[in-house]
Order: C-alpha cells, then structure tokens, then sequence
C-alpha cells in the first residue's frame, strides 16, 4: 500500500517538477529510497521558519520539542504529535499529496531536511 502511494506521489511531483526546479529538487528527495529519507523533530522548524511562514519537509516530521509559532507545514510524513503540536500552534499541516492536490505550487516555501 505504502508503495503505491509513493509511486502515485512520484508521479505528481515528476509533472511539477518539468516546470519548477522547486519540485525537481523535491523530486530528487522523494525519489531516493526510503531509509534515506530525513527525520526533523519539529524544534528544528522553529529556527528555520519566521512566524507565519512555510516549509517542506522532506521526510517525516517527529513531534520532538515545542512549536513556539504558527507555520504551515508540508511534510511526506507526520507522527501524530507532530501533526497535533503545528494545529495546537496555530498552524496549518498537510501531507504532500493534499497539497498538491490543492493547487499548491511551492512559494513561499523552505525546504527542510
């Protein structure tokens, strides 16, 4: 199950990708196999991101630490805590495919991990 979604994401992104080198670098992260992929504790968006501000995740987000900021954040993968702490924080989560899906085209975005 989890393939077929990766491979169906692929795909998205792999359309993006032809007319951004945004979502060709994202391409790039999501096309390496899943053991590499990274690991950010959500601690680590509060140095990277200012307030109100956005960030990809490329790999999954762990709900280590305290979010101190309302952000929206666009992750591969989420723990439950992590996805719970950014709502509590004023914030907005989504999962890659839904934003897409969407219509989000990655500005404003930063790419973590």
């Amino acid at each position: 199950m989890a393939g077929e979604r990766d491979k169906l994401l692929r795909a998205k992104v792999r359309r993006l990708a032809k007319r951004s080198r945004f979502w060709a670098t994202v391409l790039k992260h999501l096309e390496s196999s899943r053991r590499r992929r990274r690991v950010v504790n959500i601690y680590h968006l509060n140095r990277v991101a200012p307030a109100g501000g956005g960030v990809l995740v490329v790999g999954k987000l762990l709900g280590v630490g305290v979010l101190e900021k309302p952000l929206k954040v666009v992750a591969f993968d989420y723990s439950d805590a992590a996805y719970r702490k950014i709502l509590d924080a004023g914030g907005e989560a989504y999962y890659l495919e839904e934003y897409i899906d969407r219509g989000g085209d990655g500005k404003g975005l930063i790419i973590v991990g």
